[in-house]
Order: structure tokens, then C-alpha cells, then sequence
């Protein structure tokens, strides 16, 4: 069980407080995200972007892990909202087919307005997992 310990609760830790990071940058980032940019028909399913918000946490050995927020099958839809876009035809005439969509910077000032949080948040958390200890691993807390 000694053996174990360290990387159950690593784990543990990681897992908690990847999450609990990624709700300041998920709440920023439906705040920033824009809808009237957005043009009707652009989506297969019912709802704007801020609807197809994703997280994905996934634990790594060598870096702890890492909370991955996108937007799912949209993403590309985010990236021609966020630097804009032009509808170019093709060969021979290469022509611009439509107006061009403007950039509309709204991840990076979403990422930037929530990151103090969600460091904030990430290390609340894993002071209070290991404040609880893990199940079956015995830990306790010792003040600094």
C-alpha cells in the first residue's frame, strides 16, 4: 500500500483539480463566445457555439495531465470565429465568393480573463484532496 500511495493520490489530485480548473475557463469562455456572428445553418445540432463547449481530462505520467477545452466537432467553426475568415472559389478564378467574417478574438480573451481562477481553483482543489486523503490511502495533512 506505501508503494501506491503516492500515485493514487497524484491521480486522485490531478483528476479533481483538472476539473475544478476547467470551470473558471468553461464559464469565461460561454460568456465571450459570441452568437451573432454566427450564421443560421452552421450547426448539424440545435444551438449556438457556447452550446458545444467540451473538456476532456486526460492524466499523463510526465506532466500530470492536462484538461483539454474546445469545442468538439465545432472547433473549426470557433477558429474561423476567432481570426476570421474569407470564402475564396477555386481555380481558375480563385475569386471571394462572400463578404469576408471579420476576426472576433473571444477564446484568447476568455483564456486570459479566467486563468488566475483556474490556477486559483487547481491548487484550492489539490490542498483539499490532500486535506481529505485518498480512500484506502492512508495521508493526512500537515501544516506548512
Amino acid at each position: 500500500m506505501l508503494r501506491i500511495a503516492p500515485e493514487a493520490i497524484r491521480r486522485a489530485a490531478f483528476a479533481r483539480a483538472l476539473a475544478a480548473a476547467a470551470v473558471p475557463v468553461v464559464e469565461a469562455l460561454q460568456a465571450w463566445t459570441p452568437v451573432a456572428e454566427l450564421q443560421a445553418g452552421m450547426f448539424d445540432e440545435p444551438g449556438s457555439l457556447a452550446a458545444h463547449i467540451v473538456t476532456d481530462i486526460a492524466l499523463d505520467d510526465d506532466r500530470g495531465g492536462v484538461a483539454a477545452i474546445g469545442f468538439g466537432k465545432y472547433g473549426a467553426v470557433a477558429n474561423f470565429v476567432e481570426f476570421g475568415h474569407r470564402f475564396i472559389g477555386h481555380e481558375p478564378g480563385l475569386k471571394e465568393l462572400d463578404k469576408p467574417l471579420l476576426a472576433h478574438p473571444f477564446m484568447r480573451e476568455a483564456t486570459a480573463e479566467s486563468a488566475e481562477a483556474a490556477i486559483d481553483a487547481f491548487a484550492g482543489s489539490v490542498a483539499a484532496t490532500m486535506a481529505e486523503g485518498v480512500p484506502g490511502v492512508p495521508t493526512r495533512a500537515v501544516a506548512a
